[in-house]
């Protein structure tokens, strides 16, 4: 794979469609059409789909922002029909994991309890709520004891990166000039060229940790490792002038966990010298980031993550709702303990209590909307990889729980509106190939 070249062909991507947003939608289905073909003529012979479904969720925000989908929620089910079509044509045969099986009939009982004013609603509803499980069920079905190279692994986010440039492009040229946004203390749709500043920020956090996951084992995604050190300075800057929180502290948390795991379980770090050399790379990048996107907005950038109100000095809801959502759903829950109030209804019942619609969590609206069939859902997704990890080699240990805290911190704060955390969640399931010697 000529890295250089792709990185070049994705800057080319994100100008063209920054001038004619036009091109999204049928860059999306020349994307899906040719990752299809690809696996049909290979028959997924060296896991194709698992490379085409990684470039799908790299690219999701950008065709998501530009009208690229025919469905909003087009990424997560593309992510799906590849990993399944991959799954269908192989030679080998699917493992089950049955924990997983579960997890998705667990999800089924509530349906007995919707109550949609029409089919619309109840298309729309089911869709955005359910898409994100659907993807998580089969990325975990796809890669459940799939031997693969740590190699691979590598691969995989060096292909869910590349996107994320024809990201950074089109959102360096459709907004202003970072010193000319109006700035408040709260999310900022200008510098997310007037998209979701959530997932924006989520997406720019996956980059961080992506790229510093990449060099931390000599790989790059240029194939340039100061271009990369690059890269994530523009992720970093792009991420924090949405004023969104949530992806950038998981992001750098995610990354530190890995440096900090590694460093105690697999003794990855060789010396205190590469350790030392690293961190201060690392850090050196998270606080140039930081210092700029703070002078430019006039050190709103502090009040925000601290919640002060810029304006008065005083201390306003730090969670921006988020606590006041995560307590309705809880009390929805109590109301509703076995069955919940059913898939996609957290939005119906919201909108006739006249409050805030938009769940937050995964966790809380899983609840919520499926009762105690969901609190069984959720202590599967979430003791079943945990203790999957644990079993594995202690040296791959630290990749694997940096992506689950990722995955379970994005659920938190940003549910599952992307395919992004389904999918990476099904990656900690493959069987890693020659692990020592590709780690050293």
């Amino acid at each position: 794979m000529r890295l250089p070249y792709f990185a070049v062909i994705h800057v080319l991507l994100g100008f063209f469609i920054a001038q004619q947003p036009s091109l999204s939608f049928e860059v999306g289905l020349a994307i899906i059409f040719f990752a299809l073909g690809h696996i049909l003529l290979t028959g997924n012979a060296e896991n194709q789909a698992a490379l085409w479904a990684s470039y799908i969720v790299g690219i999701e925000i950008l065709l998501r922002m530009t009208g690229g989908y025919l469905v909003w929620e087009a990424g997560k089910y593309s992510v799906s029909i590849i990993l399944l079509t991959g799954m269908l044509v192989q030679r080998n045969p699917i493992r089950w994991p049955r924990p997983i099986v579960w997890y998705g009939l667990l999800l089924l009982p509530s349906f007995a309890v919707v109550n949609f004013p029409d089919f619309e609603s109840f298309r729309t509803g089911v869709s955005f709520n359910l898409s994100g499980p659907l993807t998580l069920f089969i990325s975990s079905v796809y890669f459940y004891q799939r031997p693969l190279a740590f190699n691979f692994l590598l691969r995989i986010f060096q292909i869910m990166a590349i996107p994320l440039i024809s990201v950074l492009v089109y959102l360096t040229i459709i907004t202003p000039e970072l010193s000319e946004i109006e700035y408040g203390t709260q999310s900022n749709f200008t510098a997310s060229a007037g998209f979701g500043p959530n997932q924006v920020a989520t997406v720019m956090g996956l980059g961080f940790f992506v790229l510093g996951l990449l060099l931390y084992f000599g790989n790059t995604v240029t194939g340039f490792f100061w271009m990369d050190l690059i890269f994530m300075l523009f992720l970093l800057i792009r991420g924090l002038a949405t004023f969104s929180r949530g992806g950038m502290i998981g992001g750098v948390l995610a990354l530190t966990l890995l440096i900090v795991l590694s460093i105690v379980l697999a003794k990855r770090v060789i010396s205190w010298y590469k350790l030392t050399t690293y961190s201060i790379v690392a850090g050196s990048v998270i606080l140039f980031s930081w210092n700029y996107v703070d002078r430019v907005s006039d050190n709103r950038l502090t009040y925000r993550y601290q919640g002060i109100d810029y304006r008065t000095g005083m201390k306003k809801d730090i969670t921006s709702h988020r606590l006041e959502i995560l307590e309705h759903e809880m009390q929805l829950f109590t109301d509703n303990l076995l069955l919940g109030i059913g898939p996609g209804m957290i939005r119906e019942t919201a909108l006739k209590e006249n409050f805030i619609a938009n769940t937050h969590s995964e966790f809380s609206r899983t609840l919520a909307e499926h009762g105690l069939f969901g609190l069984l859902a959720l202590l599967i997704m979430i003791v079943f990889p945990v203790r999957y990890i644990g079993f594995k080699p202690k040296a791959i240990r630290p990749v694997w729980y940096a992506i689950l805290f990722f995955v379970f911190f994005t659920m938190f704060h940003s549910a599952m509106r992307l395919a992004m955390p389904g999918f990476i969640y099904g990656l900690v399931f493959f069987n890693p190939l020659n692990t020592k010697r590709q780690l050293v």
